[in-house]
C-alpha cells in the first residue's frame, strides 16, 4: 500500500513488517474455521483491529482472505444465477459501468476493460436481484468496483448482497431518505467538537450534500487512489453501518481552517467541503473517527442536537451582556445583597412617591 504508507521511518518499516507476519498468521487462522462455519469472536476482533490500525490490513492478499472471514463468507459461496438483462435497473448499471474508465488503470487494454466491465455488471445485478425490495443507486458500482478488484466477480457478488442486509441497507431503498438522514447527522456531531465550525456551515446554509458521495460510496468516488481507497474500505467493512458519517465527520473536523477561510455563503462552502484533497492524513482520520465513535455510539448521534454558539449581544456603554446565561437567577441572588435590598428600596420608595405626586395633583386640578 505505498499510496498510503510511503514514509514510516525505520521504526515504522519495522512494525510493518510485524504486522505483516501477525496478519499472514491470521489468515491461516480465519483460513482453519472455514469447516467450522463462522470465525470466532477472537478473530473478529483481531481483524477489527489491525484493519482499524496504521496501514490497516496492508495489501489485498490479505483483504482477500479477510475481508469475507470478517462477515462471515465462506470462499465457495455463489449467488443465484440470474438473467441481468431482466434486472429492473439495467440500463442504468450499464451507463454507470460505461462511465467508471477513470477508475480503470491506464494501458488496460481494450478486451480487459470490456471483461471487468461485464463482470462489474454481473456483481451488481446479481447482488441486487437476490431480493425484491433492493434498489440501484449511482454509486453502488463503485462500491461494487472495489470489491471487485480485491475478491473477484463472485466473491464481490456475495459480499455486496449481504453487505444490502447491513451496511448499505439504507442506501437501496426506492428513495433516499434514510441516507438523507445519515448526512444531516454529521454537522451535529461536528458542533460536539467545534461549535463554531458548525454554525459557519449551518450559517452558510450548504447543507449536507457535499456529504452524499462520500456516504454513498465510501469515499471511492471521490479518492483517486485505489490503495486509499482500499485503506478505507478496511475501515468500513469492520465498523458499524454509520461509520463513514463518522469518518466524514473527522474530515470536516481536520479542514475546519479551510472551511472557514473562505466567504461564509453556499456556493463557497459546498465547494471547499466538496473538493476532498487527495493527501489527506488517513490513519490520523481514522483514529480520530473511531474516539467519534466511541464517544457518541450510533445510538446516541442518532439525537445529537447541534451545538449553539453562546449568543453575545452588545449594549451600548454597559458592554456585552450574555444570553447564555441564567439571567433571572443572578438578578434574584443580586437583590439579595445588601446593596440590592438598598437600592431596590430606593427606586420602591422613588416610585410611591412619584404616584403619590400624580394622585394629588390629579385630585388639585
Amino acid at each position: 500500500s505505498s499510496g498510503i504508507n510511503a514514509e514510516y521511518g525505520e521504526d515504522g518499516v519495522a512494525r510493518q513488517k510485524e504486522k505483516a507476519l501477525h496478519l499472514s498468521q491470521l489468515v491461516d487462522r480465519a483460513s482453519e474455521c472455514i469447516p467450522r462455519g463462522a470465525i470466532c469472536d477472537e478473530i473478529r476482533d483481531e481483524i477489527r483491529a489491525l484493519a482499524l490500525s496504521e496501514g490497516g490490513l496492508l495489501c489485498n492478499e490479505y483483504r482477500r482472505v479477510l475481508w469475507p472471514r470478517f462477515l462471515d463468507i465462506k470462499p465457495d459461496s455463489i449467488l443465484t444465477e440470474c438473467d441481468i438483462t431482466e434486472f429492473r435497473d439495467f440500463t442504468q448499471v450499464c451507463l454507470d459501468v460505461h462511465r467508471c474508465n477513470s477508475r480503470i488503470k491506464r494501458g488496460t487494454s481494450a478486451a480487459k476493460v470490456r471483461a471487468i466491465k461485464d463482470s462489474l455488471k454481473n456483481v451488481i445485478c446479481k447482488s441486487l436481484d437476490e431480493k425484491p425490495n433492493r434498489h440501484y443507486y449511482q454509486g453502488y458500482h463503485d462500491v461494487s468496483l472495489t470489491l471487485y478488484y480485491v475478491l473477484g466477480e463472485r466473491l464481490a457478488g456475495v459480499l455486496m448482497s449481504r453487505l444490502c442486509t447491513s451496511h448499505l441497507s439504507s442506501h437501496i431503498r426506492q428513495n433516499l431518505d434514510e441516507t438523507s438522514a445519515q448526512m444531516g447527522l454529521i454537522v451535529p456531531l461536528v458542533s460536539q467538537k467545534s461549535v463554531d465550525l458548525a454554525d459557519f456551515i449551518q450559517q452558510s446554509e450548504a447543507g449536507t450534500m457535499f456529504s452524499l458521495s462520500w456516504i454513498i460510496t465510501w469515499f471511492a468516488y471521490v479518492m483517486t487512489d485505489e490503495d486509499v481507497i482500499y485503506r478505507l474500505y478496511d475501515v468500513f467493512l469492520t465498523s458499524p453501518p454509520l461509520m463513514p458519517v463518522y469518518m466524514s465527520a473527522a474530515i470536516v473536523l481536520h479542514r475546519k481552517r479551510d472551511i472557514m477561510a473562505v466567504e461564509c455563503e453556499l456556493s463557497s462552502v459546498h465547494q471547499v467541503l466538496h473538493r476532498l484533497p487527495q493527501d489527506l492524513p488517513l490513519d490520523m482520520l481514522i483514529r480520530h473517527a473511531c474516539d467519534l465513535l466511541q464517544e457518541f455510539p450510533p445510538a446516541v448521534i442518532k439525537t445529537l442536537p447541534v451545538k449553539q454558539l453562546e449568543v453575545i449581544l452588545k449594549v451600548p456603554r454597559f458592554g456585552y451582556l450574555d444570553w447564555s446565561k441564567d439571567w433571572g437567577k443572578m438578578l434574584i441572588e443580586t437583590l439579595n445583597t445588601p446593596a440590592g435590598i438598598a437600592i431596590t428600596s430606593s427606586v420602591l420608595v422613588g416610585f410611591a412617591a412619584f404616584m403619590v405626586s400624580v394622585y394629588a395633583g390629579r385630585l388639585h386640578f
